[in-house]
């Protein structure tokens, strides 16, 4: 049992001191993450994973679908008369 921890750690530490290129920009956070204990450097990197945004495809719609949809939301207003308002009381 001894030799498999001793062989599990040292594959552990050659892999771990193969040099890794990042970019210059990166360095403050790199630093950072070295700074964290094992248990806090997961907790960050699982949280930054899922605020990663989602990839949005846009992709063409027929005019006729785009009219048809029109009037389905009421947001109303006047833009003109709510700008008006908020500059003619300073």
């Amino acid at each position: 049992m001894k030799l498999r921890a001793t062989l599990f750690g040292a594959m552990s530490r050659s892999s771990s001191a193969a040099p890794v290129q990042v970019p210059e920009q990166l360095e403050p956070l790199v630093k950072r993450l070295a700074d964290l204990s094992d248990e806090d450097r997961e907790i960050v990197i699982r949280a930054a994973k899922r605020r990663r945004r989602t990839k949005v495809e846009l992709r063409p719609v027929p005019w006729d679908v785009l009219w048809q949809a029109r009037g389905v939301v009421a947001i109303g207003g006047d833009a003109v008369e709510d700008t008006n308002a908020i500059y003619d009381d300073v």
